[in-house]
C-alpha cells in the first residue's frame, strides 16, 4: 500500500469515528438507541449525498416512505381513541395538519436534524438544511428506520412524544367548530385580551349586505373577513388567521 493509499485509508476512518460520534450524540438528545446504527445513518441521508459522492451508501426515500405510513398509523389511532366524540372529518382534518411538512418540519427543527444530514455540497449552499420539505422528509425517514430497529411498539412511543404537544395545539386552534370561540381562547390565554373585530365596510341591498371585517389581536390589523353577516365576516377573518397558526406559516 502506497503513501496516498495510506493517507486515504486514514481520512476514511476519521470521517467513519467522526460519524460515529454525531450518531451516538444525536441519539442521546432523541433519547432513542438504534441497534443497527447503518439506519439512523441511512435515514439521516440526503440523495443529494449519494448523487455527489458515490459512496455506496443508500438514500432516505424508502425509509421516508415507510415512516409516512407508520406515523399514519400511529397518529390515526392517537386521535381515534383519544377524541371519541369526534366525526371521521375532524378526525381526519386534525390528522392532516399533524402531520403536513409545516409540523414535521417544526418538530426536526427542534431535535436538530438538519445538523445530521450528509447533503451534497450544493443543496447545502442552498439551504437544504433549513429547507420545511427535507426536515419533514428526514422526520419521516428517521421513523421509517426506528421502526425496522426497534418496532411498532417502540415506534409509537417514540412518535407520540414529539408529537403529541402539536395534536393537542391543533385541536385548541381547530377552526372545525368554532373558529372565533378557538381563537378567542388563544388569545386570551396568551394576551389575557380578546381578539377585536371592526366593521370596516358595508355593500349591497339590504337583502343582499355583505360586511368586511377588521381583526385585530394585541393592537396589530392581522385578517380581514367578508361575509353576509357581521358574525359570519368575523368568523371568517377568524378562520384565516387560525388555518395560518394551524400551519405553522404565523405565530402572534
Amino acid at each position: 500500500m502506497d503513501s496516498e493509499e495510506k493517507k486515504e485509508n486514514h481520512q476514511g476512518n476519521n470521517n467513519r469515528k467522526k460519524r460515529y460520534r454525531q450518531l451516538n450524540s444525536l441519539q442521546k438528545s432523541l433519547k432513542i438507541k438504534f441497534k443497527d446504527k447503518s439506519l439512523l445513518n441511512r435515514a439521516l441521508t440526503h440523495r443529494s449525498f449519494v448523487n455527489e459522492y458515490r459512496t455506496g451508501l443508500q438514500d432516505n426515500e424508502r425509509l421516508e416512505y415507510l415512516g409516512d405510513s407508520v406515523l399514519a398509523v400511529v397518529i390515526n389511532e392517537y386521535l381515534f381513541k383519544r377524541y371519541e366524540e369526534y366525526p371521521e372529518g375532524d378526525l381526519a382534518k386534525i390528522k392532516s395538519a399533524v402531520v403536513s411538512e409545516s409540523t414535521l418540519a417544526r418538530v426536526a427543527s427542534e431535535i436538530n436534524l438538519g445538523s445530521f444530514l450528509l447533503m451534497g455540497k450544493g443543496e447545502e449552499r442552498s439551504g437544504g438544511r433549513e429547507r420545511a420539505s427535507i426536515l419533514a422528509n428526514t422526520f419521516e425517514a428517521i421513523i421509517g428506520a426506528l421502526y425496522l430497529d426497534a418496532g411498532l411498539k417502540e415506534s409509537k412511543k417514540y412518535i407520540l412524544s414529539l408529537l403529541k404537544s402539536h395534536i393537542e395545539r391543533i385541536d385548541k386552534l381547530s377552526y372545525l367548530r368554532d373558529p372565533k370561540t378557538a381563537l378567542q381562547e388563544y388569545v386570551q390565554g396568551k394576551y389575557k385580551e380578546r381578539p377585536q373585530y371592526e366593521i370596516v365596510k358595508e355593500s349591497g341591498p339590504d337583502h343582499e349586505k355583505q360586511f368586511t371585517v377588521k381583526l385585530f389581536i394585541h393592537g396589530r390589523d392581522i385578517s380581514t373577513g367578508v361575509g353576509t353577516s357581521k358574525r359570519k365576516a368575523e368568523m371568517d377573518a377568524a378562520k384565516k388567521i387560525l388555518e395560518e397558526i394551524w400551519k405553522g406559516n404565523l405565530t402572534i
